[in-house]
């Protein structure tokens, strides 16, 4: 019974030493994989690139200006000609800021568009006006004098007086009063005079029913070529948007806000008061309104034209003639800085430097875990290490066990 229960003995740690080899090899191979990681973790760090801090002599230059007399002159490019058959020796792009009268196409959110009645003033071709004797005929129809005792004509009277209070400005005796298609149409003496001898069209004012009125608490009228002012702005529009054919569609309108006059086509005016969703409140959640306007924007004028360029000694340009211009302007030399450019290097810096740091700091952190696991590991082999020590002085032990006890049994039988 004794040797039965030595060889169980040994078997059974014959048994656990195999599996304390056998965790060891998978803790060494566990430790092995950590290494490459930790060898790729270091590559990632060696291939990582620290971010350089722009420099403000990257984006110096020197720049040359000069002043005409009008406008400062600032040079962007000097491309050097040769033998140019005109004896000029560099091709000058340069440019200068000038306020340019400019159309302007803009939407208008909740523009409330009203249709009610509404004064309009427009012209009658000077050769439609005729005098005979001291009376006056307007397309053959004849003129007379206002009457404000006539209850129709007064009523006429208020409403253009009040969408055109210069008209009001007139004496009661200078204002007359003509009937042309069905409608009384006001206009002076003065005026009538002026197209007679052939000074001028004929201004002449009217009330009209369902005509734009309002948009937003601005009112409306139609556009008016004898104002000097509108029609440059109008001119300046219709050449700045040609495909919008506004030239074509003769009925515009006008309203003014804040001393700018704004302008918007009949078709469109009317598409919008209707586009509201609750007919109950037309002027609620219209659609937006395509509208223009003129006016003075700073604009840059870009010019590219050959010149003559004179250096001093040091070679620095000291003077330059234009081809079309017999006059030479003194150059202006200054060092200038892409203030722009740089900022926007710097900020790309600051965001490169961040993006290195997270990465450092991730590289960091998998490199410090992986060292606690390695640690983990290590402690781990060195616990199988001191058992597999031990197994080994047991299992040496028991050996001996079973040798003695081998020994005895053959001895017995001698």
């Amino acid at each position: 019974m004794g040797m039965a229960a030595s060889q169980a003995r040994y078997l059974g740690l014959t048994a656990r030493k195999t599996n304390v080899e056998y965790e060891g090899q998978q803790v060494n191979q566990a430790r092995t994989a950590l290494a490459n990681e930790s060898a790729n973790t270091f590559n990632d760090l060696l291939r990582l690139e620290v971010p350089t801090a722009p420099s403000t002599q990257d984006y110096t230059t020197i720049q040359y200006s000069y002043t005409d007399g009008t406008e400062g002159e600032t040079i962007t490019k000097m491309s050097e000609l040769k033998n140019d058959k005109d004896g000029y020796n560099y091709m000058i792009s340069h440019y200068h800021y000038a306020d340019i009268f400019t159309g302007i196409k803009s939407k208008l959110s909740n523009p409330q568009v009203v249709f009610d009645q509404k004064a309009a003033k427009s012209v009658v071709a000077k050769n439609n006006v005729e005098k005979s004797g001291d009376n006056f005929t307007v397309n053959g129809t004849a003129v007379s004098q206002y009457d404000s005792t006539n209850s129709e004509q007064k009523a006429i009277f208020s409403q253009i007086v009040k969408d055109y209070p210069k008209f009001a400005q007139n004496s009661i005796t200078d204002i007359f009063v003509y009937t042309d298609s069905g409608k009384t149409y006001f206009t002076t003496k003065s005026d009538l005079t002026k197209a007679e001898t052939g000074v001028l069209d004929l201004p002449r004012y009217t009330v009209e029913n369902n005509v734009p009125a309002f948009v937003g608490n601005n009112s409306v009228l139609p556009y008016d070529s004898t104002d000097p002012d509108i029609k440059a702005a109008y001119e300046q529009i219709c050449k700045d948007f040609p495909a919008d054919d506004i030239a074509g569609k003769k009925q515009i309108y006008t309203w003014t806000y804040q001393n700018q006059t704004y302008f918007a086509t009949l078709d469109d005016l009317k598409t919008i008061s209707q586009s509201g969703a609750d007919k109950s409140k037309p002027t609620e959640n219209q659609h937006k309104l395509t509208y223009y306007n003129a006016q003075d924007v700073r604009t840059k004028v870009d010019r590219t034209q050959k010149a003559f360029v004179d250096k001093d000694e040091s070679g620095r340009f000291q003077t330059i003639r234009f081809e079309d211009s017999s006059v030479t302007y003194a150059l202006n030399t200054e060092t200038v800085t892409d203030e722009n450019a740089y900022n926007d290097a710097m900020n790309k810096y600051n965001y490169d430097m961040e993006v290195y740091e997270k990465r450092i700091a991730d590289i960091n952190a998998k490199t410090k875990k992986l060292q606690e696991q390695d640690r983990t590991l290590e402690l781990r082999l060195r616990q199988l290490d001191t058992e597999q020590e031990a197994l080994q002085t047991e299992m040496e032990a028991v050996k001996k066990v079973i040798d003695k006890n081998i020994e005895s049994t053959f001895k017995t039988f001698e």
